[in-house]
């Protein structure tokens, strides 16, 4: 039988003069001499190999084809490589051909391949490099090409796993290596007993690769069952951890499996600019690693691939049950039949989530009563139930809520958690549970150990279901009980997926513009937004004002928070007949309150979707609401390229997320432990860990989602098996470009984008009118409006107007609303503190972490309780200088002041803790003024340009600092007040306002040197 390799590698894409220079055709004998050179071979008396080797290795006779490269160690021709036999032998478990053999008993190397001289230059031009003559010319021409690539870090290097693939990036222009195998990099040193005897370290051929700074592109295959995901992924961290610690920068190449497994599949079934395109946007090592969170990896019991959930078995002895399956695929009919059955064995059922509207509608569904959080009319208790069970929020999953909820007496039930991965993210780190946190947790451990480590069941749905949420639950319960999983892997086939329109650009401008034609050509669509406050240029309220001005005539209907809470609202009650109240619009405009939950069924009534995500909601929030409208009709979205919504310092480091939250919560615990605070004796710490590991899991993931924001929703969208089409029109003349025109015409219509703002404007300010303008209330009106779960417009402004009345302590007019939405109350809290109401801050923050200590009942929340304590916060500006800063508004300024210069040395030094305790990111290079005018944005002052000068020949800029003028001196006054400070101290405070200077050494005190441990 012919070896057709020539065929063969040109096939995976690669060039046929690289394949002639690496690849031989063996037959017969030969193929032994290549593999079977090792001298620990054993042997008979008269050197020729024992016939155990000569019979295992007898298959090779009929031929096949080695490839070796280059020994980049000696320079030589590498005797190590890899031979594919034309009749693979089986391997010992008769499970699998082996189709590559590599010789036994050696050491394992790379396939570091010779290149042409032409492919040399390809991968130069691509770096913009020079190839010297000296470097073609060199005395050992094999190594030419990689001691080129040695001695030039700056050349990235990709790393695959089989010698073809590498042979195909090395065509493609890329320096590429490949291993044998994906573990291949890397060795565990151990003893002749197999005892590990040290920490895994670079193969050799690697470090020498491992040059301080390059680039290292991991560029293994996509794999798709979850027990090979699995072992990628573990050799992946393994490998990119080494190469970090040698001073590279680690990125991983991550496709579309649809489109190849392979690298090589990737460039020859698609091209090569597909691949380029997945190198350009490879992940850091730290995202990559975040983004991991999302695998399911737990082997399914049942997986199908099915356009809907068929009915399935499930063993009775099962009783954690984990339902993966993309969206619209029945996964809440398969819950009804669940319920059922449990109702049938006279099994209670209780339904957790995370919304009030989905509650109400899964309820609905399943025959069961819901409490709505904070209703006291629907309040009910467990055992003493009429009904078999009922639905709340996760919010409300503690005692202290209307529900009255017990654990300890719900057992041997069934619990029910649909859209699981946002309920428990819910429960984790929303504002709404924040104070009951723990109890809520607490709640949550003893009712899943009640439950699993009884006769009841749990059973979760997530079209998104990760090896987090079945992680957690798994140890909350501390049950060892592996989980029933039910996986469906359908995709939608090429006519069954969507095609969605990707629009690029910084502003979803264009596609605003493409919406009011097709809205004019007699479109319907349904929009998908990320906010609904009137001073969201993008919001819910902002285009509902503009596509009105622009079409009078069309039905519109709002959907968000705060129109199914009016009942003076069309959209109020209309999630109890979702379907028939949408026939009667002719456009929709829907908020993230309707996200998730809800199944749109009309058939031939919406022409479209659209989206504006900018970056607030997690990506498979975005992809949620895309697909809350079931029918396949055109899907057009714009998504900003990073989101702006962070966890915790940002991180996407699963370690440091979880080290900077533990030194500052001791950080935070040893400020307060100098007032004596003698509830700090007993406090719980470390409270429930598996929480918190599961918070910061999913935190991590998060922000890895928020840095790569549009591609991670894309990369999703197409992982979902649908089709992205870019949207590459470009947007018509901006005002910065429209000059000319002006000067052409007299007139020129407003823009989109000046019409959208203007909308905009008049809604906000009518809204901060009406707020100022409503009806005052007194504390017990303010609290008895609190508990009402359905607010009229002017109750909730009034609810508003009590709130900022409370928290500034002075007359709320319309530029109030207007500067507590831009965030002037966390400004002044800690201008503040940081000066006048300097004296309290010890007192605020014991009073904050009392009250978080007796709701948990001696415990806390990490997360929680770092985010509520100030002292550290004023600490580090005080360390830093700006509370003496800030009393010399006339001072001169410049980058060569020396106590700047310290200043912006101690915050570049630890910009890691600067980014925990101030959620302020500095550039390594940052200037002393661009530090300064960060750390003054905490406080609302800023700098300005007053001139520049010239001192030894260099232009220095003078800047100076602005402070706000915007009465915060009233609010102070007030808060000042009400700390209870007599008028003659109160008037000395507000005298050291105004401008006293503050030396560093009067500030000094123990605190401060605290943050230098940090």
């Amino acid at each position: 039988m012919a070896v057709n390799y020539l065929d063969e590698w040109e096939a995976s894409g690669v060039d046929p003069q690289l394949t002639q220079l690496n690849v031989i055709p063996l037959a017969g004998h030969r193929p032994l001499n290549y593999l079977l050179s090792a001298n620990t071979l054993s042997r008979r008396n008269d050197g020729r190999l024992s016939s155990s080797w000569l019979n295992r290795y007898d298959h090779v006779y009929a031929g096949g084809w080695w490839c070796s490269g280059v020994d980049i160690l000696t320079g030589k021709s590498d005797l190590w490589g890899c031979f594919k036999p034309l009749q693979p032998r089986q391997s010992i478990d008769q499970k699998k051909l082996i189709k590559y053999e590599h010789p036994p008993q050696t050491p394992t190397g790379i396939f570091a391949l010779r290149v042409s001289q032409e492919i040399w230059q390809r991968i130069a031009e691509r770096y913009h490099l020079e190839i010297t003559p000296e470097a073609i010319q060199a005395d050992q021409p094999d190594l030419g090409f990689w001691h080129w690539v040695i001695h030039h870090p700056e050349v990235p290097l990709c790393i695959t796993e089989g010698a073809k693939k590498a042979g195909a990036l090395l065509s493609a222009g890329y320096a590429a290596i490949a291993l044998p195998g994906i573990c291949s990099g890397y060795r565990v040193p151990k003893d002749e007993w197999g005892n590990r005897t040290g920490s895994p370290r670079l193969i050799p051929q690697l470090q020498k690769l491992a040059t301080r700074q390059r680039e290292i592109y991991i560029t293994f295959d996509q794999e798709t069952k979850p027990n090979t995901i699995k072992v990628v992924q573990g050799a992946i961290q393994q490998l990119g951890y080494l190469f970090t610690r040698a001073n590279c920068v680690v990125k991983v190449i991550t496709w579309n499996p649809q489109l190849g497994k392979g690298v090589d599949d990737l460039i020859v079934n698609q091209n090569q600019t597909e691949f380029d395109r997945a190198y350009a946007s490879a992940l850091t090592f730290e995202s990559w690693k975040a983004l991991c969170f999302n695998r399911l990896t737990y082997t399914a019991d049942c997986q199908v691939e099915s356009r809907y959930l068929p009915e399935i078995e499930i063993p009775e002895s099962a009783k954690f049950i984990g339902i993966k399956s993309p969206k619209g695929t029945g996964k809440t009919q398969l819950l009804e039949r669940l319920v059922k059955k449990a109702i049938q064995r006279q099994q209670w059922v209780l339904v957790i989530s995370h919304r009030t509207r989905l509650v109400e509608v899964l309820c609905q569904k399943f025959g069961l009563k819901s409490i709505k959080s904070g209703n006291q009319t629907q309040t009910l208790t467990f055992p003493d139930l009429a009904i078999p069970g009922y639905g709340l929020c996760i919010d409300s999953l503690h005692p202290y809520s209307m529900a009255q909820f017990q654990a300890e007496n719900w057992q041997d039930g069934v619990v029910i958690i649909d859209e699981v991965e946002q309920v428990l993210w819910h429960g984790l780190n929303s504002e709404t549970c924040r104070y009951h946190r723990v109890a809520i947790l607490k709640s949550f451990k003893t009712l899943m150990q009640n439950v699993l480590g009884g006769n009841g069941k749990v059973i979760v749905a997530d079209a998104d279901l990760s090896d987090i949420s079945i992680d957690y639950l798994r140890t909350l319960a501390g049950v060892e009980q592996a989980p029933f999983i039910i996986k469906n892997d359908w995709k939608p086939s090429p006519e069954e997926a969507w095609q969605v329109y990707s629009y690029s650009g910084n502003t979803p401008k264009q596609l605003v513009k493409d919406l009011e034609q097709h809205i004019a050509e007699g479109g319907k669509p349904f929009v998908c937004l990320s906010a609904q406050t009137t001073a969201s240029q993008w919001g819910t309220c902002t285009l509902e004002g503009y596509l009105k001005t622009q079409f009078p005539q069309k039905q519109i209907l709002r959907i968000d928070s705060e129109s199914l809470a009016d009942p003076t609202h069309p959209a109020y009650g209309c999630m109890n007949h979702f379907n028939q109240v949408l026939k009667r619009y002719d456009i929709v405009l829907a908020s993230p309150a309707i996200e998730t939950g809800v199944s749109i069924d009309l058939k031939g009534h919406f022409t479209s979707v659209w989206g504006i995500a900018q970056g607030i909601q997690s990506e498979n929030s975005v992809r949620q609401a895309l697909s809350r409208v079931r029918e396949n009709i055109p899907r057009f979205l714009w998504v900003a390229t990073h989101g702006f919504n962070q966890i915790g310092n940002g991180s996407i480091s699963l370690q440091e997320i979880l080290s900077s939250g533990n030194r500052l919560t001791q950080l935070n615990i040893r400020l307060l432990q100098q007032s004596d605070f003698e509830a700090l004796d007993d406090i719980e710490i470390g409270f429930q860990a598996e929480s918190l590991l599961c918070w910061a899991k999913i935190a991590v993931r998060f922000n890895a989602g928020m840095n790569h924001y549009r591609t991670a929703i894309l990369s999703a969208l197409l992982a979902e098996g649908h089709q992205i089409i870019e949207r590459d029109l470009e947007e018509k003349a901006s005002d910065s470009n429209s000059i000319e025109n002006e000067q052409k015409e007299t007139w020129q219509r407003p823009t989109l984008g000046e019409l959208i703002t203007a909308v905009r404007d008049q809604n906000y300010q009518s809204e901060c009118q009406a707020i100022a303008e409503a009806a005052t209330l007194d504390y017990s009106q303010y609290q008895n409006l609190t508990k009402k779960m359905v607010k009229t417009p002017s109750e909730r402004r009034s609810q508003r107007k009590y709130e900022l009345k409370s928290r500034y302590g002075i007359l709320v007019t319309p530029e109030l609303v207007e500067k507590d939405d831009q965030g002037w109350y966390q400004q002044l809290r800690i201008h503040y503190f940081l000066t006048v109401g300097r004296t309290y801050l010890e007192g605020r923050d014991l009073e904050v972490a009392q009250r978080l200590i007796e709701q948990g009942n001696g415990s806390i929340f990490i997360p929680d309780f770092n985010r509520s304590q100030l002292g550290t916060v004023i600490g580090t500006l005080e360390l830093l200088g700006i509370s003496a800063l800030v009393n010399t508004v006339e001072r001169e300024l410049r980058n060569t002041d020396s106590d700047l210069q310290k200043m912006a040395e101690i915050a570049l030094r630890d910009r890691a803790a600067i980014k925990s305790i101030l959620g302020i990111g500095l550039a390594k290079n940052s200037t002393p003024i661009t530090v300064l005018r960060r750390l003054l944005d905490k406080i609302g002052y800023r700098l300005k340009c007053l001139r520049s000068e010239s001192k030894n020949r260099k232009r220095i800029r003078v800047y100076g600092m602005v402070k706000p003028v915007d009465e915060r001196e009233k609010v102070f006054q007030q808060w000042l007040s009400n700390e209870g400070q007599h008028p003659g101290q109160l008037q000395q405070a507000l005298n050291l306002f105004q401008g006293v200077n503050w030396s560093q050494d009067q500030v000094q005190n123990e605190s401060l040197q605290l943050c230098l441990k940090f």
